[in-house]
């Protein structure tokens, strides 16, 4: 166990001695609801994953006709650099998929552990971050595919500004989350996992921003509707401020990480804004196709986040609640 802090296990109960020296308690049961909604996040996780692996997989089967159609679609001054580039991004991508889906059976299973109180759902959290990241690592290859087939070939299947999204998804997401995967081989050192913890989760809501952005510079404004409707401009900003808001607050959270009540309202109030990102982008959906027709492209799943959010917030409100009894008890 890490020096600053020895955590005793009975029954329910933790018990933390910080740095201080003064005792907190904390009731499993109040954490009760945080640990249901990972549980739904997680599941809604894994079937957004078999979605991805399904498309994957029915795209594998009809690989062969996609290569023999290519040249019908891409006119390239370097067609043999251009189908080999096309064909590292589909064989990287298809990996990505399928390592994705690994990651969240790990997740599901590690949120099964965590509500059991199984001190073993770490291992399982090491594995989903492992695969996480080298899901965003398999990016590369798309973004090299994009950049540099915006340059010696013309097609409406490349474009500039998504290979700067998946390059820089891969920059701010994979070395901070495979960092943090590999310093959970030793739970004990806290600090460092805490320390690369606070790093990955501020990257990682900053790397959701650039792909959802970009997605709407390169896709959903070019394709839109164009009318200065009120739908227009609350997608328009959805897609550009609303995950932006998150990652600072992600930011503040992380930096602040020592002042437990406000940070766990920062926590909260980070996971809530991720989620509202993709529900106001189903409502906006409902009225403006092109929306709708790029969802499969979202993470949709982040769409049950905040129901996590929510419940981090109430279960932070009980246990501030429940620590002042306990100061009371002590010290009255």
């Amino acid at each position: 166990m890490a020096k600053n802090a020895t955590l005793y296990k009975e029954s329910k109960v933790l018990l933390l001695t910080p740095k201080s020296g003064e005792p907190v308690q904390m009731d499993f049961n109040h954490a009760a609801l945080t640990k249901k909604a990972l549980l739904i996040v997680a599941i809604s996780f894994l079937l957004y994953t078999i979605y991805q692996a399904i498309t994957t997989t029915i795209f594998v089967i009809h690989f062969p006709l996609v290569v023999a159609q290519l040249p019908n679609f891409i006119t390239s001054t370097q067609p043999t650099l251009q189908l080999a580039l096309f064909l590292f991004q589909e064989i990287a991508g298809s990996i990505g998929s399928y390592l994705r889906l690994i990651g969240a059976i790990f997740a599901l299973n590690c949120a099964v552990l965590f509500f059991k109180n199984d001190v073993k759902y770490l291992q399982k959290l090491r594995l989903l971050f492992l695969f996480e990241s080298l899901y965003f690592l398999l990016l590369i290859p798309a973004a090299i595919n994009h950049l540099v087939g915006s340059i010696i070939s013309s097609s409406a299947f490349l474009n500039f500004y998504t290979g700067v999204s998946c390059l820089l998804q891969a920059v701010l997401i994979f070395p901070p989350l495979f960092m943090l995967s590999l310093k959970l081989k030793k739970p004990q050192n806290l600090p460092s996992i805490l320390k690369w913890a606070c790093i990955a989760a501020p990257l990682y809501v900053f790397g959701f921003w650039v792909r959802h952005g970009l997605l709407w510079v390169y896709a959903l404004l070019p394709l839109g509707t164009h009318q200065a409707g009120l739908i227009d401009t609350v997608g328009s900003v959805n897609s550009l401020l609303t995950l932006l808001v998150a990652a600072i607050v992600t930011t503040v959270a992380s930096i602040t990480f020592s002042k437990k009540k406000k940070n766990t309202w920062l926590i909260g109030t980070a996971i809530i804004l991720v989620g509202v990102y993709l529900v106001i982008y189903a409502l906006v959906s409902v009225w403006i196709p092109i929306y709708l027709a790029f969802l499969p492209l979202t993470d949709f799943w982040m769409i049950t986040l905040p129901i996590l959010g929510i419940a981090v917030l109430l279960d932070s409100k009980n246990n501030t609640i429940l620590n002042l009894k306990n100061r009371l008890i002590l010290f009255g």
